[in-house]
């Protein structure tokens, strides 16, 4: 009986811990640097309507879902959940984002998004292996791109 008494408060307390640690890993904080002037509140010139309500066979939601998987799902995968076959190998404490999860993109406008897009991530103040592709796209496709980005992950960018 002694056995039993001294082990019933070992398990509650076990159970306790176990519950502050699970607690502790859900908490999650996405931290948004601020964009430059240049990029901040930028409209998308393609179309006003929330990229999420698109039709698949939108022109500029074609064009960009074949930009995207032609350069960005290697990283960010097909779906835009972050587990692209390249995402496993890198070497940053930052991995690819997941375009659906509501911290991210759907936080943003579609301006820091472009942002992003140009500069990457791989100096200050983000420090991830995302390249630069200012040079490599249209700014035609860069919208694109971001119109299909939150079209896929099915949310919608933060509302001004």
């Amino acid at each position: 009986m002694k056995k039993l008494i001294l082990i019933i408060p070992l398990i509650i307390s076990l159970i306790a811990l176990s519950d502050l640690f699970a607690a502790e890993k859900k908490v999650k904080k996405v931290i948004h640097s601020t964009p430059p002037i240049d990029y901040a509140g930028l409209e998308n010139p393609l179309t006003q309507a929330d990229p999420k309500t698109l039709p698949d066979n939108d022109p500029n939601i074609l064009a960009g879902k074949r930009l995207y998987m032609a350069t960005c799902a290697a990283c960010h995968g097909i779906r835009g959940d972050g587990k692209g076959p390249e995402a496993d190998g890198f070497v940053t404490p930052v991995k690819p984002v997941n375009f659906i999860d509501p911290e991210t993109i759907a936080a943003v406008d579609q301006g820091y998004v472009l942002w992003r897009i140009d500069e990457g991530g791989q100096d200050e103040p983000f420090y991830s292996a995302m390249p630069f592709w200012k040079d490599d796209f249209t700014e035609t496709e860069k919208w694109q791109i971001i119109l299909y980005v939150y079209k896929n992950a099915g949310v919608s960018p933060k509302a001004k």
